[in-house]
């Protein structure tokens, strides 16, 4: 007779989740898109044509995971499962790989990884056996592997496209002092900001150490160096915060120019924080003290800056990281206003 029960018991469980998995099939919910039709925000304003449109926020995973079904609240209730929400606390870098947007959040202590098209939502708490501490940046590299740098820990880890820990950069042969900032080259190098050392290290695709970054001599020191972007001819962009200007340099470390300078005129900076770059070269600057980012030409010019303080969509409250993806979507931390704010880049203007 137990027998007999155990049997009857195990097929409900197979039609159970056969019908779980059918009801997910024929009903999946759609994905977030990167839009929201309710706002209609551009810069500059009419009768100008417009550069920038504000798209949508993002503030968390009841935003992005679907609501659950009766099938699913079944499930859940049959099973127990309970699924972990973390709010986003103080979201900084990011990285969006079309799909996938990756959120390091040092105030929580994890990556969040909100898939906008399965409607899901996952974290990264550690490195193998290492819990992740204060995670500041993230990128993809060439081949799909997600970048995390814990500046606490003092490493930056490299994750497989599944969120497997692989290894460390440097493979424990090189100490940081303070990482930040990592950016990837279309050919594959890596470059990491280390806050502490007033420089940037440069590793291989395996994570093999090429050597400091920039040459000795090149342009005048970095100073607290934050946050780095390579474009796609390989320039590379530093926010040297405590100079308070961006430097460009080219792919061999050589200076090239700065881009900015201390003040509180548009054009300038107070607390420069993420620098990315679109499909046109244009190079953006966050500042959290102004609450906005600047967009500027190759030769330093301001063509445009986007946002002021506040809660309503286009503004903000003290914003750090910014990434920009190749179809010149602008993702942008909106740290102490605890969302993702994203935005597009009008290379035509609105049409």
């Amino acid at each position: 007779m137990m027998e007999l029960l155990a049997r009857c018991t195990r097929l409900i469980l197979v039609i159970i989740v056969s019908l779980s998995l059918c009801a997910c099939t024929l009903f999946a919910p759609p994905p977030v898109v990167l839009s929201d039709p309710a706002v209609d925000l551009a810069w500059p304003p009419l009768p100008a044509s417009p550069k920038i449109r504000f798209l949508r926020e993002i503030n968390g995973p009841d935003q992005v995971e679907a609501k659950r079904g009766r099938v699913g609240q079944f499930w859940q209730m049959l099973t127990g499962e309970n699924r972990i929400k973390i709010p986003l606390s103080s979201p900084y870098g990011l990285v969006w790989d079309g799909s996938m947007l990756y959120v390091a959040d040092p105030g929580t202590g994890v990556v969040h990884c909100f898939d906008l098209a399965r409607r899901e939502v996952d974290y990264l708490f550690q490195a193998g056996n290492e819990p992740l501490i204060s995670p500041v940046a993230v990128a993809l590299d060439d081949v799909g592997n997600l970048l995390v740098s814990d500046s606490v820990n003092a490493k930056v880890y490299v994750f497989s496209k599944g969120g497997k820990f692989e290894y460390e950069l440097g493979h424990g042969k090189v100490a940081f002092q303070r990482p930040a900032g990592i950016a990837v080259s279309s050919g594959g190098e890596v470059y990491v900001v280390d806050v502490l050392a007033h420089n940037l290290k440069v590793f291989s695709r395996d994570g093999s150490y090429l050597g400091d970054f920039p040459k000795q001599g090149s342009g005048e020191p970095l100073n607290s160096p934050s946050n780095v972007a390579v474009d796609r001819t390989g320039a590379v962009y530093v926010t040297d915060s405590m100079n308070f200007e961006v430097k460009v340099y080219e792919h061999d470390g050589t200076f090239r120019r700065s881009i900015g300078e201390i003040g509180d005129a548009p054009g300038s900076f107070a607390r420069p924080r993420g620098v990315a770059v679109d499909s046109d070269l244009h190079v953006y600057v966050v500042d959290a003290t102004f609450d906005n980012f600047q967009i500027f030409d190759q030769e330093g010019r301001l063509l445009l800056f986007v946002g002021r303080k506040g809660k309503n969509p286009g503004e903000f409250f003290l914003p750090s990281g910014i990434s920009i993806d190749r179809n010149d979507n602008i993702f942008v931390s909106d740290t102490f206003n605890k969302r993702i704010q994203v935005f597009q880049y009008l290379k035509k203007g609105v049409q």
